[in-house]
This record gives structure tokens, C-alpha cells and sequence, in this order.
């Protein structure tokens, strides 16, 4: 059990964000190594776990392992939107930040290798080497997906954030149910088990509270302090079937790219412009499909309906809010048809001209 001791200062001090690539390529190495959650990441560990060799595989087990405990580059690095950033960040990083986050675990039997020694002690040519190694890693554990994982990731962030405007802060920690439990002015984590300074009461104290969203992480949220700040990752990935969409074979469509004429010639323009709406833009409400697409919201409804019917979308709702997603078997027929070369287009009256987006 962790409580998490907030002041009404602090609850203003709440925000949500996605912290970029390298957390994720971290998690993933964390993920490689844990034997839960087969039913979401069975595949992808199967298919990546042979392709982290050499100074990766050191690297996974200096930075994480499933024994408990994670060094922690999210305090070190924050918010980065590419790899290169997130890696640039960590080399150019401070020697006295480096040894402290380093150090924490270093009595632990994590290291495999005598130059991960040097990283501990801010040598840089350990550190650049340390670098690149995480490249490797991201290379082959998450480059491959990270479209869909940002997808994903930016309709948990839109989910979460249409409950925080509804509803206040207090009713965004309270959504996070059942991995955590509200209990104002105090959040809990029932499952967690810190695995450095085990402590069961963690006070803000002006601090600021950054809650991030991982498909890596998981089931349970984890919490990173500094002086300066807080993260609290938690895990942003549990149905099968959305986990089924995220490791399927690469995509070859881009986000907001024009509609396939294969797709318009198999299910109606208008149809097809629904379907790579809710594509490009997952946990979309109707009324952003609506005006995404250039149709009414009667329209939107109707298609997107008939595209769930099918078993091509999902719908999720937040209280009356409805959220449109693709299934496997949607993304599936989205990116067979973007293969083929386009066509020109013959839009119906009504919609927009433009890219839809």
C-alpha cells in the first residue's frame, strides 16, 4: 500500500501528459523481464525479447527488472516528444544526478556488465555508450509500434481530460478506480511495493503531480519523486483486444492522410472517411467525428453504428459521453486498403473538401 497525502495546493498542482518514448522504451525493457499480462503482451515479447542482445540485454537489467525497482529517468529526463530529445537529455544530464539515480540500486545484482560501472560513476563515454545502447532497445521494442502506442495513448490522455474539465481533479483521480482508490485527500495504491525506501505515506509537499499514462507499464501504478516534482506512471493498457491492435503487423497509414479509394469503393466514401476519422483520432466523441469528418452529428452516429456493427469500432462510454475507437479487425482492413495506389476522389455533397482531420 502507498497513500499519496494531498493539500489543496497540491490538487492545483495536478496535470496528465504523455512522457515520450524513452519512458516507454524503459517500461517496455521492465515489461520484457516481468511474466504477467500474457494476454496483452505474449506476442510482443515473444517477437522482441530475442532482439535484445549484447549491451541492450546489460541495460534492461541495470535499468529495470522484475524483481522491483526502476532507476529512475523519468525525473531525470521529464517530457520528451522523440527519442533523440529524450537521450540527449539523459547524456547532458548533471554527474551529481546520474550518480544519484544510478546509485540507488547498486547493491542490487541488476548489473551485467563492468561499463555499465562507468555509467554509475558519470563517466560519459558510459553514459553516450548507455545512450545508444536505449536506442537499440527502442529500436527494436517500440520504434516498430509507436504510432499506435501514441494513438493510444493520446485518446487516454483526451479521455482523462474531458473527465478532469466535467468534473475537477478529484474526479480524474477517482476514474483511475480500481488501480487506485480516491479516498480525499489521500490516494492509494493498494498494490503497491516500493522496492527503495519502502514507505507507506508519501506527502506532495508542494511538489507537483505529473500522472502519466504507459502501455508498458503495469497493472500497477508506479511513483517517481525528486525534490522538484512527481510521476506517477500508471498503466494505460489493459484489453486484449486493444493491446491485439497495437502489436499487429507495421502500419502503413499515416495519420490524416487522404482516404484510401479502395476503402471509399468497399464501403462508401463517407463511410470510409468515418472510419479513418476514428482511426486517426481514437476515444473521438461524435460530435469531434462529426466535425472531423465534415458531416453532421446525425450522420456521424449513424456510420459509425453501422462501422460497430460490423465489428470494425468499438464504443466506450464516460457517463453520457460516447467514445469511438477502431477495433483489431477495423485497423486491420484500414491498413490492407492503404497499401493500394489512390485514386482521385468524388466526395458527396456535404463533405469537407480537405483532409478530414
Amino acid at each position: 500500500m502507498l497513500r499519496l497525502h494531498f493539500t489543496t495546493e497540491d490538487l492545483a498542482r495536478v496535470w496528465i501528459t504523455v512522457l515520450g518514448p524513452l519512458a516507454e522504451t524503459q517500461l517496455s525493457l521492465w515489461n520484457l523481464q516481468r511474466r504477467d499480462g500474457k494476454a496483452l503482451f505474449g506476442g510482443w515479447r515473444a517477437r522482441t525479447g530475442p532482439l535484445i542482445t549484447g549491451d541492450g540485454a546489460d541495460t534492461a537489467k541495470f535499468l529495470s527488472s522484475p524483481a522491483g525497482g526502476l532507476v529512475d529517468l523519468f525525473t531525470l529526463v521529464g517530457t520528451a516528444g522523440c527519442i533523440d530529445e529524450g537521450l540527449e537529455r539523459l547524456s547532458s544530464a548533471a554527474d551529481q544526478r546520474l550518480r544519484t539515480e544510478f546509485g540507488v540500486l547498486a547493491d542490487t545484482d541488476r548489473l551485467r556488465g563492468q561499463w555499465l560501472y562507468g555509467a554509475m560513476g558519470a563517466d560519459r563515454g558510459s553514459v553516450r555508450r548507455l545512450a545508444a545502447a536505449l536506442q537499440g532497445c527502442h529500436e527494436a521494442a517500440v520504434a516498430p509500434y509507436w504510432g499506435r502506442i501514441s494513438q493510444h495513448l493520446d485518446g487516454e490522455l483526451a479521455r482523462r481530460g474531458r473527465i478532469m474539465v466535467r468534473g475537477g481533479v478529484g474526479a480524474l483521480l477517482d476514474s483511475l478506480r480500481p488501480m487506485v482508490a480516491w479516498k480525499p485527500p489521500v490516494l492509494e495504491i493498494p498494490e503497491y511495493r516500493p522496492y527503495v525506501h519502502p514507505v507507506a505515506d508519501f506527502h506532495l509537499a508542494g511538489r507537483p503531480l505529473l500522472l502519466a499514462p504507459s502501455v508498458f507499464c503495469g497493472p500497477v501504478p508506479q511513483l517517481f519523486a525528486n525534490p522538484d516534482t512527481a510521476i506517477m506512471v500508471y498503466p494505460a493498457l489493459n484489453n486484449p483486444i486493444e493491446a491485439a491492435s497495437l502489436w499487429a503487423p507495421a502500419d502503413t497509414r499515416h495519420v490524416d492522410a487522404p482516404v484510401p479509394s479502395v476503402l471509399s469503393a468497399l464501403l462508401g466514401h463517407t463511410r470510409a472517411v468515418v472510419l479513418c476519422t476514428i482511426a486517426d483520432h481514437p476515444a473521438c466523441t461524435t460530435t469531434q467525428l462529426a466535425r472531423r469528418a465534415g458531416i453532421s452529428p446525425a450522420s456521424a452516429s449513424e456510420h459509425a453504428t453501422t462501422l460497430r456493427r460490423a465489428g470494425l469500432t468499438t464504443l466506450t462510454r464516460e457517463r453520457k459521453t460516447a467514445l469511438h475507437t477502431l477495433t483489431y479487425l477495423g485497423i486491420t482492413l484500414l491498413n490492407t486498403n492503404s497499401s493500394a495506389r489512390p485514386a482521385p476522389e468524388r466526395r458527396p455533397q456535404g463533405v469537407a473538401a480537405k483532409s478530414y482531420g
